[in-house]
């Protein structure tokens, strides 16, 4: 028997706001920087709030110009519980528009579906409401803006 082929549906649009970055710089790795969360907000028709000053993406540079994604965030719903989320995923920008991209004050010249920015997500929390989010997936396509990133986020069915 094949299993049913997967789906998503519209869990929330986030949009993050990233403090200046911690450049730790090269290493065996790749070049790391960490962006801090300054401030953000979500929302969707059963999530919506804020996002608290506490995360961060851990980001690494690779050699081959892409990025992987390793982020942590606390979410603040309009009903004060708090979900931890936490996330991985990958960036990869063509070599032609990466300074496009990568550069705030142009960043928005460039269509999302130029380059690739998906992410993983999983979700915990002890709010007796939001239960559902600690037995779900979701997945997300992000975009650069001007002072950070914003992502559509969507639980895989």
């Amino acid at each position: 028997m094949s299993p049913k082929p997967l789906t998503t549906k519209p869990l929330f649009d986030m949009h993050v706001t990233l403090k200046p970055p911690h450049n730790i710089g090269g290493n065996y790795n790749g070049h790391r920087l960490i962006y801090d969360v300054e401030s953000g907000y979500f929302n969707g028709d059963r999530l919506t709030g804020t996002m608290k000053p506490s995360g961060g993406d851990w980001l690494i540079r690779h050699a081959d110009g892409s990025f992987t994604l390793d982020v942590r965030a606390c979410l603040e719903t309009d009903d004060n519980a708090l979900i931890y989320m936490a996330y991985k995923g990958r960036w990869v920008i063509p070599e032609a528009i990466a300074p496009q991209v990568l550069n705030p004050a142009t960043c928005t010249e460039i269509d999302k579906n130029a380059y690739y920015q998906r992410n993983l997500i999983m979700f915990e929390t002890a709010a007796t409401q939001y239960q559902w989010l600690n037995n779900i997936v979701a997945i997300s396509q992000g975009e650069r803006t001007p002072v950070g990133i914003s992502y559509y986020v969507a639980e895989v069915c």
